[in-house]
């Protein structure tokens, strides 16, 4: 264990002493804090900056002294007297293991006159429970859901990992509770190695917020939100046989790495929207039908055109794809089959907003 301590006045040299002697550590001055050339020893994750100095002050000096070298250490507030310590900030990885411990640390050593009684981060922010009714997201193990969330009520911070856009409420509160850690689309196979590695125990269990296909194996230590959120866009061809659609769509979307779990809504020419085919499609997968005119899907502009084929020119499941995601992004240009299944997938354009 160990303290960077930071204070002036006699007093609070005294109590950062009586903290050193007890916990292990040293004084910086604030050249040394605003630089962060100080050293802290090579594997030593139980360690904080003390301010010792009044609260206002105390919070004044973190965020001026807030540097790439210090911005990962928890920081502990002390009065000069030692009357009283508050954690300011928990730190990150691997720092925020042993913030707590610190803390128990410093209350000891302070002793029995040390007020410690501040409210924790418990009730800071809802938990994920909104979030998933908001967008109707599927959830891989319930039991892991209620876990994650008795921790968020009770403020400890979650990792959270996602290929989708994702934006805070609340840029000032959420951030306390959650670490987003963001992969673009085109990284998706990076996104999928660091579940792989959470499921395997190489690194912490997470939440992981997609519509990427993580596989069907059962997970009792990461949670896994599918949020519905993309549009299948259908082409229903002379061949096409319904009989064939319904168990392959599940395997088409998979194939992609996409989860069907995902898709919210099947598009459909309003001609065809009563079809064995889009009914049954829409009930494998657990969405709803949207239907648009012929005329509407005809005018709709469809980026990176195919010109080279009459066919695809006139790209009817593309288009279908983009007006039920609200013109979003294509995720499966003009998937077909040799049994004549042919379907377009987009993902809605807006963002999901935590928590």
């Amino acid at each position: 264990m160990y303290i960077i301590c930071y204070g002036k006045s006699p007093k609070a040299l005294e109590t950062g002493r009586k903290l050193i002697d007890e916990i292990g550590g040293r004084y910086v001055s604030g050249t040394e804090l605003m630089t962060g050339s100080f050293v802290v020893s090579q594997g030593e994750v139980n360690c904080a900056v003390v301010m010792i100095l009044p609260l206002e002050a105390a919070i004044k000096a973190m965020e001026e002294t807030a540097t790439d070298k210090t911005r990962g250490l928890p920081v502990i507030a002390v009065s000069p007297e030692g009357r009283y310590a508050a954690i300011l900030r928990r730190g990150s990885k691997p720092y925020d293991r042993g913030c707590d411990d610190v803390y128990a640390a410093i209350v000891k050593a302070l002793g029995s006159f040390c007020f410690s009684s501040f409210e924790g981060k418990a009730g800071i922010t809802g938990d994920l429970a909104n979030l998933v009714s908001r967008y109707g997201m599927a959830v891989n193990d319930e039991e892991v859901f209620s876990k994650v969330n008795e921790k968020i009520r009770a403020g400890e911070k979650v990792d959270i990992y996602t290929d989708l856009p994702i934006v805070f409420e609340d840029p000032v509160i959420d951030p306390m509770t959650y670490t987003l850690h963001t992969y673009p689309y085109d990284l998706r196979e990076d996104f999928i190695k660091q579940y792989k590695a959470a499921r395997s125990g190489i690194s912490e269990p997470a939440v992981f917020i997609t519509c990427t296909y993580l596989g069907g194996e059962e997970d009792k230590n990461n949670l896994i939100l599918v949020p519905k959120i993309l549009s299948l866009g259908l082409e229903i061809k002379t061949k096409t046989d319904p009989g064939y659609c319904r168990p392959a769509i599940k395997r088409s979307l998979i194939n992609h790495l996409l989860n069907p779990l995902a898709v919210a809504k099947v598009a459909a020419a309003y001609s065809a929207r009563d079809s064995e085919i889009v009914t049954g499609i829409a009930e494998e997968l657990g969405s709803e039908v949207v239907s648009f005119e012929s005329e509407k899907i005809s005018k709709t502009k469809i980026p990176m055109e195919m010109t080279f084929s009459p066919e695809k020119k006139n790209d009817q499941a593309t288009a279908l794809a983009l007006l039920g995601s609200m013109e979003g992004t294509i995720l499966i240009r003009r998937s077909s089959s040799a049994q004549g299944l042919v379907f377009s997938v987009a993902v809605s354009r807006s963002s999901i907003i935590l928590p």
